[in-house]
C-alpha cells in the first residue's frame, strides 16, 4: 500500500513541479538518470528496452509527504 502512495505523490509531485516551475524556476531542478534504449533485434522482432527517471523537487517532496502519510494509516 506505501508504494502506490508513492508513486501517486511522484506523479503528483511531478506535474506540480511542472506547472510551478513556470512561476519558480528551482522547482524544475532535478535528477535525469537512466539506462539509455538499446535494441536487440531477433530476425523475427526487435525489442527496445531502456529506463529513464525524471524527479524533480516537487516529485521528492510528495512522494516523501505520501511515504510518510502512510506509515501514520
Amino acid at each position: 500500500m506505501s508504494i502506490a502512495f508513492m508513486i501517486a505523490g511522484a506523479i503528483l509531485g511531478s506535474v506540480l513541479g511542472e506547472v510551478l516551475g513556470a512561476y519558480y524556476p528551482f522547482m524544475r531542478a532535478g535528477l535525469h538518470f537512466g539506462i539509455p534504449e538499446f535494441t536487440i533485434q531477433l530476425g523475427f522482432m526487435e525489442l527496445r528496452l531502456g529506463l529513464t527517471l525524471n524527479m524533480n523537487l516537487g516529485t521528492v517532496g510528495l512522494a516523501l509527504l505520501f511515504l510518510f502519510f502512510s506509515t501514520l494509516v
